[in-house]
């Protein structure tokens, strides 16, 4: 996984020998701040000195916990790329620092992410990248890196966003791509562009991007991204592993066979229109022979009647 910023990949190889090894007193040794002053033998406001540069660096979170680190990997074709994450935070405690640090400025740039600063939240719109083999992958990655970040901003703000059994942070936007796609390599040569969109609600949810020039296959709508991305790796290799036709080729097919399909549908529709109208004309057909096989009752009845007087006139003259 590849993301930008000192955040990203093994935290812990930013921090001081003496960070390091409180930070593995209190968490790997489970000792107080009080029982580390006297391992180490020093000043109680050397220690507190050390924990806020850890908390500060995201190392260490407010209840004395290690923040899990990210390992990093490099970016084979058709890698997944998680980006464009947007967080919509209420803020959960707060004191003055907070209000006078909005009063210098509500916008403030965090490890290449941008952070809007408000009375009662935040927002936060990612400069992050996370580059892993599925999307499952690169979304607990993501995890890992923002719980760092958030740890980090609460110690830099002053304030408090992470609880647990609190709901207050929101993902409101998040893109998924698989990078080095063909067909985007493809459509991106021709200087062409492809959007498209869902059924249920117009909106985009699949398109071409290029613009970090990575042939990007790309999910964006949010609520599903993820889900979608899986689906449409899944195509593509069914067609790597297949021995498809080439992409280009298979646009070709696919373009002629939806306008086919169209063709076929309204072939279908006529069809469909022929049978209703058949269908009224056998309902009114049904009709006629139930009121013909009413009168047709009606004169054998009479005809038997009309037997039984003969025969009783035949039994009479005998």
């Amino acid at each position: 996984m590849v993301v930008n910023g000192c955040l990203s990949g093994d935290c812990n190889k930013d921090l001081t020998s003496s960070e390091k090894e409180v930070l593995h007193l209190l968490t790997k040794e489970f000792l107080t701040p009080k029982q580390v002053q006297i391992r180490r033998k020093c000043s109680q406001q050397a220690i507190s000195k050390i924990i806020c540069s850890l908390k500060r660096k995201g190392a260490l979170n407010s209840t004395l916990k290690q923040v899990v680190n990210i390992q990093s990997t490099k970016q084979p074709n058709h890698q997944i790329r998680l980006h464009g994450q947007e967080f919509n935070i209420d803020i959960l405690y707060k004191d003055e620092r907070y209000k006078k640090r909005i009063e210098q400025g509500n916008t403030l740039i965090e490890d290449g992410n941008t952070i809007r600063l408000y009375k009662n939240s935040i927002e936060i719109y990612s400069g992050q990248n996370f580059y892993a083999e599925d999307s499952q992958k690169a979304t607990i990655d993501s995890f890992h890196y923002w719980n760092r970040f958030f740890v980090s901003l609460e110690h830099k703000l002053n304030i408090i966003i992470i609880k647990s059994g609190s709901f207050n942070i929101k993902l409101v936007n998040n893109h998924y791509s698989e990078i080095n796609n063909e067909l985007a390599r493809d459509i991106n040569i021709k200087a062409e562009r492809i959007k498209v969109y869902a059924t249920e609600d117009g909106k985009i949810w699949f398109t071409i991007d290029n613009s970090f020039n990575l042939n990007e296959a790309e999910a964006i709508k949010p609520e599903s991204a993820k889900q979608d991305i899986t689906k449409v790796v899944a195509h593509f290799n069914d067609i790597r592993d297949n021995e498809h036709l080439p992409i280009s080729k298979l646009s070709i097919i696919l373009a002629d066979t939806v306008k086919n399909l169209n063709t076929l549908t309204i072939q279908v529709n006529e069809i469909a229109q022929d049978r209703k109208y058949y269908a009224e004309n056998l309902k009114s057909h049904v009709e006629s022979i139930r009121i013909l096989g009413m009168q047709v009752g009606k004169v054998a009845e009479g005809v038997k009647k009309l037997n039984n007087k003969i025969y009783q006139k035949k039994l009479t003259e005998w």
